[in-house]
């Protein structure tokens, strides 16, 4: 009896202790507020096509944001679909080869929401509408919203991994289409106090109209009295192909991350936020982003499907992407004021201007003739079928002029197969641009 009570005390004292199970959920709900701050470091390359030959150049760039973030709304999975931000600090700089750049967000811009409608992320400003960098600056940083998509919601034990969703993936990586994910998270180490999660993995995906492959190695903490994730150290190696309106790159980013709860601050009261929108539509004319010519010779407002692609004192070039799909680009150029007595160029003389456009071969006028508009601006429309440098194209011309004799010119140039698919957004942008007062 002894011997068997000595060999059954044995068999406790060398059975493995059962594991303990830490649980790593939030709760959220409307109004909770947090205080997040943001540093991101980039390095590496880009490469562009000339002669032939693919021409690296160094790329590196820092950003620093930092804004108190109000929940409006929490999906059914309990991450927010809808939060507001006021940015205490929004900025970053870029270097390109020699060239370094500046961005910042303007005053009168801090105030912004940020949603996700139909898999779609969308920023924007209360205030009015905002500039295609300063939507970048607030809309290209780590993806806060589905910050919590990466818990497991539940209790797991040390060692215990799971794989990220699908849309969180997308949105932490910031693509357009998720093509392909293995994205897994692991419980490292956790005490009584704090939990160590390890984030890593593969991603591939589209941005704006680019393939991009991205390795990702993340570290993430939860506090397991407050039940909020804090703090996250997310790495990523990107691998981008060039795409109809950016370079092919090479670039590993850093991005640290610090959140904590707060009180409610004024900035984000009940007050500063009733011109947010009801629901999960968003009015067309929030969406709109500005763009001011340099030298102050007009101004647009415009779809963000429109993506700026090259600027310079002569000529402005942007290119339309739908789903990824590159399906137009429009030049515009300011144009010689009209000489005293006139207001505008005649349509003969418009005609002949286009006409001799540099490797512009026209075969057949499609359409021509004035377009209706506001008193004060006239308008006018010429489209031709014909060859751009060898390859046959549709091109939709539009001079636009203000009764002071200032004008600007708009070529829409298009393949005969995606002209269909531009519909009225041509005469959007036209419609859209303006003469700044004297």
């Amino acid at each position: 009896m002894r011997w068997q009570t000595l060999a059954g005390v044995a068999l406790l004292v060398a059975a493995p202790a059962q594991a303990k199970d830490y649980t790593l959920s939030e709760t959220l709900k409307p109004g909770d507020c947090f205080r997040v701050r943001l540093t991101m470091k980039l390095a590496g390359q880009m490469r562009f096509q000339r002669d032939g030959k693919m021409l690296p150049v160094e790329l590196s760039a820092a950003a620093e944001h930092e804004f108190p973030e109000r929940t409006l709304v929490v999906g059914k999975n309990g991450t927010p679909e809808k939060v507001a931000r006021f940015y205490d600090k929004a900025g970053a700089t870029i270097t390109v080869g020699k060239d370094r750049t500046e961005r910042a967000l303007r005053t009168e811009r801090r105030l912004v929401v940020a949603q996700r409608y139909k898999d779609v992320p969308l920023v924007y400003c209360l205030a009015g509408p905002l500039f295609r960098q300063e939507l970048e600056l607030t809309s290209e940083h780590f993806d806060t919203l589905h910050l919590t998509g990466l818990l497991p919601g539940k209790a797991v034990a040390v060692g215990a991994t799971w794989k990220v969703s699908n849309s969180v993936a997308q949105a932490l990586c910031n693509f357009e289409g998720l093509t392909g994910q293995e994205l897994t998270c692991k419980l490292e180490q956790a005490d009584d106090k704090e939990a160590r999660v390890s984030v890593k993995g593969t991603a591939t995906g589209i941005d704006v109209g680019a393939q991009v492959k991205m390795t990702v190695d993340a570290v993430y903490h939860f506090d397991l009295s407050a039940g909020r994730l804090t703090s996250m150290d997310w790495k990523q190696k990107d691998e981008r192909e060039q795409g109809p309106a950016s370079p092919a790159t090479t670039v590993e980013t850093t991005t640290k991350l610090t959140r904590s709860s707060i009180a409610q601050p004024a900035s984000l009261s009940d007050e500063a936020l009733t011109a947010v929108p009801k629901g999960e539509e968003v009015p067309p004319q929030m969406l709109q982003l500005d763009y001011q010519d340099a030298k102050g010779r007009f101004d647009l407002l415009y779809g963000r499907e429109w993506h700026l692609v090259s600027r310079s004192d002569e000529h402005t070039v942007m290119r339309l992407m739908d789903r990824g799909d590159f399906v137009v680009q429009v030049t515009i150029t300011p144009w010689p004021p009209a000489p005293k007595g006139k207001s505008h160029l005649s349509a003969e003389e418009f005609k002949k201007a286009m006409n001799e456009t540099p490797g512009w071969q026209p075969d057949n006028e499609v359409q021509a003739g004035e377009v209706p508009t506001e008193q004060g601006r006239w308008v006018y429309r010429l489209s031709m079928q014909g060859r751009l440098n060898g390859l046959e194209v549709v091109q939709n011309f539009y001079v636009v002029a203000h009764e002071d004799g200032r004008q600007v010119v708009l070529a829409f140039t298009m393949t005969p197969k995606q002209a269909e698919r531009i519909g009225t957004r041509d005469l959007s942008l036209v419609g859209s641009l303006d003469f700044p007062k004297k």
